[in-house]
Formats: C-alpha cells, structure tokens, sequence
C-alpha cells in the first residue's frame, strides 16, 4: 500500500488506489515453489507493471476528480452569479460588503382617499400616421379576432390632422399576449400624449408578487392585474389601470391603485465583522468629511462574534438621512418644488438652500463648487446629471455606493425620497432618450455638521 498511497491527500482517491491493488492481488498467480527463475523473473515485471499502472490510474483520477482542483471537479458558482440575488460588492470594493433587503415601499393612505370610481376608457393616439400605415401596424401585431376586428373598424377610428386615434373596447385590451401588449404600448409610448404609456407604473422585473403582496385584491383580479403587466428593459410595467377599472368594483381598482403606487426600493446594510478592512471603509465613506468620527463605531460592530451590519442610511448627513423612505410633509408650501434638482444640491447642507429652487443657482454651483469627473469613476457624494437632447437637464441625483443612488424622481409630491440602483433608475427616464450621465464631485468637503456625528449615529441604532 506504501507505493499506492504516494501523494494522496484524499479519502476518495484513497479508496480507489486500495481498489486496485486488491484487484492486483487478486489476479496474482498462484506460482509453485519450483517455479524457474526465468519465471520468477516475468512474475516481478508484471507485478512491477500493474503497480505502475495503478499508480498511473491514480494520478489520472486524482487530476480529473480531485475536489475543488481536478479537471472535472464540480465548482461552486459564485455568489454574483445566482439568478435572483442582488449582487454583494467584493472584498476588494472600497466600499465594503453590502446587503440589501428589497422592499416595496408604500405610499401615505392620505393620498388615496378620493373617490377612484370607474376609469374612462382608454385613448391610443397614433401620431403621424395614415390610415395605411395604421392598417399595416394592425396586421403586424397578433391579435386575437376580436381586437383585430374592433381595431380595424374604421368606423371606430377619430381622424385627428396629423394622426389617428382609437379607443378599443375593454375586450380588446384584456385579449392582448404579453408580446404585442409589450411591443404596442412601446410605441404608443413613444407619443406623450399616450401617458399610461408614456410613463407606465413601473416596479422591479421579476417583483409582481412584492408588488402586489396583501394588497387586498381577490386571486381573480390579482391574476387579471398579472396578465395586463408587461416589460420594458430591468422594469415590470403596468398601464391598463383604466381597462381594470371597467371590469372592476371601486375598492379593487383603489386596491389596484395602491398597490401600483408602491415604490421599489431596498434597505441598504454594510456588513462588517473581523476581515473588514476599517481602514478602507474609514477612506470611502470618510471621503468628504472627518473618518474618525465612524471610526469607533465601525471598529466596535466588527468585533461582534460572527460579525454584524450598520444600516447605510446612518452614514448619510443629515438631510438625506432624515429623508429617506418618506415622503414630502403634505401641508408643506414648498413641497411642489422639492424636487431632484434641489435633493441633490442640498445632500451635505445641514440646513436646506431653497435657492436651489432656481435651476441657474444649481448651475453657478456645479460651476464653481464641483469639479466635472470624465475618468468613469463615482465616490460617495458624487452628483450624477441626466443631461437629454439640447443639454436639458433631466434629472439629478446622488451617488452612494455600488451604482446605488439616493433621489427623489420629480417635485411630485407622491415621490419619496428612496435608493435605487442606477439602471432602475434611468429606467424612469427610457423615453427621454438619449442622454448623458455627467458626473460631479464637490471641490472642497462640506461642513462639518453635515456630516453625521458619532452620537448620532449611534444614537439611531
């Protein structure tokens, strides 16, 4: 066995190379004591070479199968690579590991108590085209025959001066396949006077059930409200609240209503134990303001056995931190002006510019307190500008860490303030395109009391 046993490190190629050998000594043959020598001879040549074999095999297996190292090993996929879970940041990451808790963030009740009823019909507006060039859409798409029929109806057609438009049966808009529903509504909102959709409710792909979980609706309508979402891009969409209603109660269409109003966000965690690298953590999120003020916390939670995690939003200065997950105070006379031009600007000022305001107090700011960032690169605190067609502003918001950025998507007051990764994000913005996403970072840190405080920080844990 001695020779047998020769670089294993392994119980299976152990068990194999034991194998072998038994077999060998099964085959052995049973020589006479009177055997010749020449016989003798031939007997140790074989015996030499069947070892040799063995050996071999071993070396064979032990290169294919060796666990973790052999060829054909099986490897354990990385954890970025798992359909399904948001993806962790590296060791390597400035920023350190980040957890996220996906969560469907809902809206005040304040803001559905009028009276929803039943919705009008909906309106297609086809811009731009003629009666043979609508004919030939109709026919291109796979309709069922009673939209095919109903839709080619000229007599159900409004000639508009430059267009045409159609208000199809609620029939029609239920029997759309998820495909033509999906390719139709993209064009139609390519119009903006198509503004369901133009600008559909939109959550998380993949996120219906988040989306709709105890929101109150029979199974029946939840599977209705299923089959009328489609997809466009990392977004879930959703646009026939109008044809729901019409086949619907009231309080389903408010259920409808309030389950479409929520918004897709996420609880941000930065995990920390005794591998963290304090020291990198203390560079990036201390990068525009005094590190040592984290410092003692940060080393405190990585000593907790089998580590711990400090939710990002205590490392956020004030503003933003006060702000996140809410929504605008509704008897507030500034909310409606509250918008991401002025979220962004006011990120590290303790006490609110309302200056910003005005979008040329927002441009003499990048121009003189931020310096434009053309290498690619973002840092805790970076202004990202959504720049559209003839340099008009878009919209504005704040790097965090890890393509997440801190907005608030429009001075609508039913817009909280939430994180969201960036791709979900200017997924609001699709029918803006193109644009550009110009980065900006501030010249000098803010002040010091726009940093949070260590007392503070720990003081909302």
């Amino acid at each position: 066995m001695t020779g047998l046993s020769l670089n294993l490190r392994g119980n299976f190629l152990f068990f194999a190379g034991s194998r072998v050998f038994s077999a060998l000594i099964l085959k052995r043959p049973n020589k006479q004591a009177s055997s010749t020598a020449q016989q003798a001879g031939r007997t140790v040549i074989s015996y030499l070479f069947f070892i040799a074999a063995g050996m071999g095999l071993m070396l064979l297996l032990q290169f294919l199968f060796w666990p973790g190292h052999g060829a054909l090993s099986p490897r354990a996929l990385p954890a970025t690579a798992r359909a399904g879970e948001p993806a962790a940041a590296t060791k390597t990451s400035p920023w350190g590991q980040i957890e996220y808790m996906p969560i469907a963030l809902d809206r005040p009740e304040a803001h559905f108590n009028q009276d929803l009823g039943h919705g009008e019909r909906p309106v297609w507006i086809f811009r731009n085209h003629t009666e043979q060039q609508l004919t030939a859409l109709l026919a291109a798409l796979d309709l069922n025959g009673v939209a095919r029929a109903q839709l080619g109806n000229r007599a159900h057609w409004e000639m508009l001066p430059d267009g045409i438009r159609l208000s199809p049966a609620p029939e029609v808009v239920l029997g759309l396949s998820t495909a033509t529903r999906q390719r139709l509504y993209g064009l139609l909102g390519a119009n903006p006077e198509n503004v369901p959709q133009a600008m559909p409710f939109r959550f998380r792909r993949g996120g219906f059930d988040e989306w709709f979980a105890d929101c109150g609706l029979p199974a029946t309508k939840r599977d209705l409200a299923r089959s009328l979402t489609y997809t466009q891009e990392n977004s879930l969409c959703f646009a026939d609240a109008a044809t729901f209603s019409q086949v619907s109660t009231p309080e389903e269409t408010k259920c409808l209503i309030k389950s479409l109003w929520r918004v897709p966000t996420f609880v941000m965690q930065l995990h920390l134990d005794a591998k963290t690298d304090r020291d990198a953590l203390l560079k990036y999120w201390g990068a525009l303001g005094p590190a040592h003020t984290y410092k003692p916390l940060l080393e405190s939670m990585a000593r907790v056995p089998d580590g711990s995690s400090l939710n990002i939003a205590d490392l956020l200065p004030p503003f933003a931190r006060l702000r996140l997950y809410t929504y605008p105070a509704p008897r507030d006379p500034k909310l409606r002006h509250q918008d991401c031009f002025w979220t962004a600007m006011n990120f590290f000022n303790p006490v609110p510019d309302d200056g910003f305001f005005n979008p040329e107090q927002t441009q003499r700011a990048l121009r003189e307190d931020y310096l434009r960032v053309r290498d690619g690169s973002k840092q805790f605190g970076d202004v990202l500008l959504l720049v559209g067609r003839d340099h008009q502003a878009l919209h504005m918001c704040v790097h965090i860490a890890d393509e997440v950025v801190f907005t608030k998507n429009g001075a609508n007051p039913q817009q909280p303030w939430v994180l969201m990764k960036l791709p979900e994000m200017l997924d609001e913005y699709a029918p803006s395109r193109p644009y550009e996403i110009q980065v900006y970072r501030r010249k000098t840190p803010p002040p010091l009391s726009a940093v949070p405080q260590l007392s503070a920080v720990a003081g909302a844990l």
